[in-house]
């Protein structure tokens, strides 16, 4: 048992090493302008799901309630599915950690058919931010407390990521935020597929569900 634990320290701290180093070369991919997307016929809600499903063991062990709505059955577009994944996976994560014990997680897909955007929004019942440290939020390597850093763990990347990753594919991040209460949304462009599947291949199913993918 005692050495079973000690494997288990020694793999979280592997993972947690793997993603800060992912998430850093990330962000150097994409200010040296090498980042590359890769589009493809991807079903959203199929990703959103994988995604909740990727940070759903931390959310029970704080008996947080997750929720997921769209305004579609079926939103098909071009998309990066990985990246679209990272971001909703660090956005997820990043609400888990700050939402106290029995709060609420609540993921939103909304289409604007006219200006060909799709929104995401992750709201949660969490801490929330102050107005004057709102802009600090997507530095990278920046949390927002010195005693915020020592309760929650975190490398303060995921969110500056989020906010790459959002910009390259033509979007932008928005932040509402009030005592008890953090709404975080963002926009992409939401190009139709001329010809597509209605749903994801089995390969690319598998991928989502790949612990790898969520990873910035």
């Amino acid at each position: 048992d005692k050495q079973k634990q000690c494997l288990r320290i020694i793999n979280s701290s592997c993972e947690h090493l793997l993603g800060l180093i992912t998430d850093i070369l990330d962000v150097s991919k994409i200010e040296s302008g090498q980042f590359t997307l890769h589009l493809e016929s991807i079903d959203v809600s199929d990703v959103c799901k994988a995604s909740m499903l990727f940070v759903n063991q931390f959310a029970e062990q704080k008996n947080i309630e997750m929720d997921y709505s769209s305004s579609e059955d079926e939103l098909v577009i071009l998309a990066d599915a990985k990246r679209l994944k990272q971001i909703l996976v660090n956005l997820l994560n990043n609400a888990v950690k700050f939402t106290p014990e029995k709060g609420r997680i609540k993921l939103e897909v909304r289409t604007d058919v006219g200006a060909g955007l799709m929104r995401f929004s992750v709201t949660d019942t969490g801490i929330g931010i102050s107005a004057e440290d709102l802009p600090k939020l997507f530095k990278p390597f920046v949390q927002l407390d010195g005693s915020l850093s020592r309760q929650y763990q975190g490398t303060g990347l995921g969110l500056s990521l989020v906010k790459r990753l959002v910009e390259i594919q033509g979007g932008r991040v928005e932040v509402q935020s009030k005592a008890g209460a953090l709404s975080v949304a963002f926009s992409i462009r939401c190009s139709r597929p001329q010809l597509s599947p209605k749903r994801l291949s089995q390969q690319t199913r598998r991928d989502l569900l790949e612990p790898g993918l969520g990873r910035g």
